[in-house]
């Protein structure tokens, strides 16, 4: 049993709402690895302990008013190894796609999971993948930073994927 399983059997919610649609989990999913990635760069965690802190105290959870959709922990635990596995490469590749220094930890968080996608997952289409982190940023940043977002990951997606 690989070992997202392991920490989600063991911290399985204890009432079960009405099961989300796949698209809305995976959705979830890419805006908690966000999170769980800009966790990791503000506190030294691994993504064992940030995926664990996820399960145990965020996931389907109510916060602030709103009811959040459970992550897909499948396409979770992927992002965050992934992004730890290749997090040199990533940032060489934001660097490079920026023309700038590294950008501020959660806009690079966003960028380290977009990127990490487009280039591990082609079994999905990258404006799929595109469109769901330029929205992930929406949801933190104005306009100007869901601009570079998009136009970051479809520079790369078109270098990754020709």
């Amino acid at each position: 049993m690989e070992w997202y399983k392991q920490v989600s059997v063991m911290t399985e919610p204890k009432s079960k709402p009405r099961r989300p649609s796949r698209k809305a989990r995976l959705i979830a999913s890419r805006l908690a690895a966000v999170q769980c990635i800009y966790q990791m760069a503000l506190s030294g965690l691994d993504e064992r302990e940030v995926y664990q802190d996820y399960v145990e105290r965020r996931m389907g959870r109510e916060m602030e008013g709103d009811n959040y959709v459970p992550a897909d922990l499948e396409l979770l635990s992927k992002i965050l190894d992934g992004v730890s596995a290749n997090r040199n490469v990533l940032n060489d590749m934001i660097i490079g796609a920026l023309n700038t220094k590294k950008p501020e930890p959660l806009l690079q968080s966003i960028l380290f999971c977009g990127m990490f996608e487009l280039m591990s997952h082609t079994d999905i289409d990258a404006p799929v993948i595109i469109n769901d982190y330029v929205n992930v940023t929406h949801g933190f940043f104005d306009q100007k930073e869901a601009d570079l977002v998009n136009a970051v990951l479809d520079r790369q997606a078109k270098n990754l994927r020709s």
